[in-house]
C-alpha cells in the first residue's frame, strides 16, 4: 500500500498501452483481493488495509475517468444504487464494489454511509436504479439493514435488493428477504450481471 509510488506505476502502465480496465482487473483489484484475504486471515490489520485502500483510491482517481469514457453513458449494464446502512460509517467495501461495478460497465449512484431508510427511498425515487445494494460492516447495524430491506421490499416490489458486508451471510440475506448476497466485490459484480440478465 504505497500511495506515493502508485501514481507513477499507473501512468507507466497506461504509457505501456495497458487499458484502464486491464490495470483495474489485473493490477488494482488483484492487489485488493490479496489484501482482503490477508485481512480475513489475520495476516494484515486494519491500518494496513486502510493504507491499501488509500493507495487504491489514488490509482482510481487516475483511471476512473478513463474507464467512464470507455463505457458510454447511454449503454450501461444497468444502474446500481449503493449505500452503507444507518449507524455504520464503513465505506471501503462499498467503494470497492462501486468501482468494480463501474469498471464492468454499470452506472453507479453512491448515497454514502450512515444512510437511513429515508435516504435509500429518496435515492430510489431520484435515480430509479435497477438494483439497490446495502452494506453493513458491524453486527450492530444488521438490524438497520433488516429494517431498510423490509421497508424497501414493501414499497418497491419491482426493485432488486442485494446485501453484503463482513457480518452478513446468505442465510441472513434470505431471512430478511433480500434478493441476493455477495461476500466480496468480485461476487457483487457477478451477482448484478446475473440478476439483470434478461
Amino acid at each position: 500500500g504505497n500511495y506515493k509510488l502508485i501514481t507513477d506505476a499507473v501512468n507507466e502502465a497506461l504509457q505501456s498501452k495497458l487499458s484502464p480496465k486491464e490495470i483495474l482487473d489485473y493490477g488494482l483489484l488483484k492487489g485488493m483481493e490479496v489484501v482482503g484475504v490477508k485481512f480475513r486471515d489475520g495476516i494484515m490489520f486494519l491500518p494496513e488495509v486502510l493504507m491499501s485502500a488509500k493507495t487504491f483510491k489514488t490509482a482510481m482517481n487516475i483511471i476512473e475517468p478513463l474507464l467512464l469514457d470507455q463505457s458510454t453513458s447511454g449503454n450501461t449494464q444497468g444502474k446500481i444504487l449503493l449505500g452503507t446502512v444507518k449507524g455504520d460509517i464503513h465505506d471501503i467495501g462499498k467503494n470497492l464494489v462501486g468501482v468494480m461495478l463501474k469498471g464492468n460497465g454499470f452506472a453507479v449512484v453512491d448515497i454514502g454511509v450512515n444512510a437511513s431508510t429515508e435516504k435509500f427511498i429518496a435515492g430510489i425515487e431520484k435515480e430509479n436504479p435497477d438494483i439497490v445494494g446495502l452494506s453493513a460492516m458491524l453486527t450492530t447495524t444488521m438490524l438497520a439493514m433488516q429494517k431498510t430491506v423490509q421497508v424497501l421490499k414493501d414499497k418497491y416490489q419491482n426493485k432488486i435488493i442485494i446485501v453484503g458486508g463482513a457480518p452478513v451471510s446468505q442465510n441472513f440475506a434470505n431471512e430478511i428477504g433480500a434478493d441476493g448476497y455477495a461476500k466480496n466485490a468480485m461476487e457483487a459484480v457477478e451477482l448484478c450481471k446475473k440478476l439483470l440478465a434478461y
